[in-house]
């Protein structure tokens, strides 16, 4: 049994067609990019028991999503055995980072600390908007804020420490909270 830590990346929605191919739905931690070089995913089927899902083939699918070829999966009925499994991939399989490069899994928890010292919120998610992102910060238990991922604003991303330090313009802040 492969030890490796896994990591959820999204579910199988549904079969697709007749040969085999299932609809995958990926979480928003990984981007288009990241997932087509992964050469295998899992899937659970014990606590820490897992069988391997080899990929044979993928292409975007119409809408959202992927669709996906398993090796051994070969007709729809062995797809539709999929339906609504979660799949997972070592963390050793995603391709290496770039200098100051992260991962999205990897910012989910994290603290957002601003200049003062004080804690504005923890990372709950990361939104694409057009050329960059917005970090999604939950500051309250129903209340989120959104900042952008740019230079002038994310000063520092410490995963060591599991911190953000931040310097939103107080107009930012003041338009949210």
């Amino acid at each position: 049994m492969d030890q490796s830590r896994k990591i959820p990346i999204g579910k199988v929605a549904r079969a697709h067609g007749i040969k085999g191919e299932v609809k995958v739905l990926p979480y928003p931690l990984l981007n288009f990019e990241v997932i087509t070089r992964i050469p295998r995913f899992y899937r659970r089927l014990g606590r820490e028991d897992y069988e391997i899902l080899e990929v044979e083939k993928f292409r975007p699918a119409p809408g959202e999503g992927y669709l996906f070829k398993f090796k051994g999966i070969d007709d729809r009925d062995a797809a539709e055995k999929l339906h609504d499994i979660e799949l997972f991939v070592n963390l050793e399989d995603l391709p290496p980072k770039e200098e100051n490069e992260f991962y999205v899994f990897e910012l989910i928890g994290l603290k957002v600390i601003l200049p003062d010292g004080k804690e504005l919120g923890e990372v709950v998610g990361l939104m694409p908007v057009g050329p960059y992102e917005l970090l999604e910060v939950r500051v309250e238990p129903r209340k989120t804020i959104y900042l952008p991922m740019v230079e002038d604003i994310i000063s520092e991303i410490d995963l060591k420490k599991g911190v953000i330090y931040a310097t939103p313009p107080p107009d930012l802040l003041e338009s949210q909270l």
